[in-house]
C-alpha cells in the first residue's frame, strides 16, 4: 500500500511538472533565424586569406531549427557548445564546455542587429565583462569578435577572426 501511494504521488508530480513547461511548438521569429548561416564546417582565415586548419568550428543542427551543437577545435584544445533560441525569453542561450574542465553559461544580448554572448570573468584579480559576436559578412565569411569592458560602455577588442565555411 505504501509503495502504491508513493508511486501515485510520483506519477502525479511528473504529470504536474510536464504541464509546468510550455508544450506549444516553436514559432520561428526573425531573431530566432539569426544563426541560420551557422550550420557547417568553419575554419579561421589567416591574414593572407589562407585557411588556418588548426582553428575550426563544426556546427550541426540541434533538436530544432533554431538550435545548434558546436564542436570547437583550437590546435589540441577542444570544446563543445550548445546555442539555442529560448522562446520563453526571446533570446539565444549559450553553454560552452571545454576539454580541460571548464563549464560556462553565457548570457546573450542583441547589439546593433547582432547577437552577442556575455559573461563576467575574474582572472588574476582582474574582473571584466567579456562578449563575443559571430557576425555574418557580405562575402559569406563570419567575423568572430571578442571584446572586454569594465563598464559595459567602452569595449576593448581582445581579438577578431574571420571564419570561412568549407563546402
Amino acid at each position: 500500500m505504501k509503495r502504491s501511494v508513493c508511486a501515485t504521488l510520483f506519477l502525479f508530480g511528473m504529470i504536474q511538472m510536464s504541464f509546468a513547461q510550455d508544450q506549444n511548438p516553436l514559432v520561428v521569429t526573425p531573431d530566432a533565424t539569426y544563426f541560420n548561416f551557422w550550420k557547417g564546417n568553419w575554419f579561421a582565415l589567416k591574414d593572407d586569406n589562407s585557411i588556418d586548419s588548426t582553428i575550426r568550428f563544426e556546427v550541426t543542427q540541434g533538436v530544432h531549427q533554431a538550435a545548434f551543437e558546436e564542436r570547437w577545435h583550437f590546435g589540441n584544445a577542444h570544446s563543445f557548445a550548445l546555442r539555442s533560441w529560448d522562446k520563453s525569453n526571446n533570446k539565444w542561450g549559450f553553454v560552452w564546455i571545454s576539454d580541460n574542465g571548464l563549464y560556462q553559461v553565457w548570457d546573450t544580448r542583441k547589439v546593433d542587429g547582432h547577437w552577442y554572448i556575455y559573461k563576467e570573468f575574474t582572472i588574476n584579480g582582474d574582473t571584466y565583462m567579456s562578449r563575443q559576436g559571430f557576425i555574418p559578412q557580405a562575402d559569406g565569411t563570419v567575423l568572430r569578435v571578442s571584446e572586454k569592458s569594465y563598464d559595459e560602455k567602452k569595449w576593448e577588442l581582445r581579438f577578431s577572426q574571420r571564419l570561412q565555411k568549407m563546402k
